[in-house]
């Protein structure tokens, strides 16, 4: 039987600030989840290499590549994916559909989508996932303290690849 579930994303750190942020994917079921964490040096590669048009624009694909990276082996497990505000939703999700490439891809909603859904205020199950991630996702050697991390590696060469694919006319 194939299991489905919610996924949450959140992400720790704001890309603009150039510094370290983690990024989290955590099902809402079993808890298990993974993330990455982009040194600051990283981002600002990225910014001057490939970043061309809007802030807003260049930031959210950034997201959504990293997103990607979380999800792409799990996309048959994935009910929705409640990602959180952290950049231009719309951009986010628009792009993610671009790499997902499939009429089978998960509900993708904001974290404020599920708010109004629920009618109440609910915290991204991601968040304090995504914090551990920023401080510990990139030294090996504290991988396994507190909650084990299973990190996706993030690098030039694999934001490259993606963003390059993104660059293709819609």
């Amino acid at each position: 039987m194939n299991m489905t579930e919610d996924f949450h994303i959140d992400m720790s750190g704001r890309i603009y600030k150039k510094k370290t942020i983690g990024i989290a994917c955590v099902g809402s079921q079993t808890k298990q989840h993974n993330g990455c964490a982009l040194k600051s040096n990283l981002i600002k590669l990225i910014q001057e290499k490939l970043c061309a048009g809007s802030i807003y624009e260049e930031y959210a694909k950034i997201y959504a590549i990293c997103i990607y990276l979380l999800i792409k082996d799990k996309l048959t497990r994935i009910n929705t994916l409640i990602i959180c505000n952290d950049e231009e939703f719309t951009y986010v999700k628009e792009y993610l559909l671009l790499l997902i490439n499939s009429p089978n891809s998960p509900e993708i909603i904001s974290i404020i989508d599920l708010k109004k859904k629920l009618g109440r205020n609910v915290k991204s199950m991601a968040d304090n996932f995504a914090k551990c991630y920023r401080k510990r996702g990139l030294n090996r050697n504290k991988w396994l303290n507190g909650k084990a991390l299973e990190i996706v590696e993030v690098n030039y060469n694999i934001i490259k690849k993606y963003w390059d694919i993104l660059k293709i006319p819609k």
